[in-house]
């Protein structure tokens, strides 16, 4: 038996081909959204003022989703009727704002009323290119 040499041929190298999904119309690129704190500190406050029967929910409606809205509208309604009485002005004292993704973030807000103070918790999301409340927790 003879060894034989064993050539082995390549083929030659082909251009890699690159598929992508076609262009939509509808499709647009959004730059990311920025920092939601100064929003978030708007929110607490009025939310609070809302929710303590001071102010009305007009400020809030483009902001927070309607479940939110409607909670709000209860509590507000509530605290009307038993005529609350404010201890002072409001105010935000701390703020803490965790990016969870670049569409999401959540938010701790600590706010005062006279010398009473109430934490808030909220989340944000992204919603066609712009900040939305979808959770929000007064205490």
């Amino acid at each position: 038996m003879s060894a034989q040499a064993v050539v082995a041929t390549q083929a030659p190298a082909r251009p890699l081909v690159v598929l992508q999904a076609p262009p939509t119309p509808y499709a647009r690129r959004r730059a990311p959204l920025g920092d939601p704190t100064p929003l978030a500190c708007t929110v607490a406050k009025n939310a609070l003022e809302v929710a303590l029967g001071l102010e009305g929910l007009d400020k809030l409606n483009r902001w927070v989703s309607a479940e939110i809205r409607s909670q709000l509208a209860r509590q507000h309604s509530l605290a009307r009727r038993g005529a609350y009485t404010l201890r002072g002005a409001v105010g935000i004292m701390r703020v803490r704002v965790h990016r969870v993704s670049a569409r999401a973030a959540e938010v701790c807000v600590i706010a005062r009323e006279g010398e009473r103070v109430h934490p808030i918790a909220m989340r944000l999301e992204d919603s066609a290119g712009r900040w939305l409340v979808v959770a929000l927790e007064l205490g």
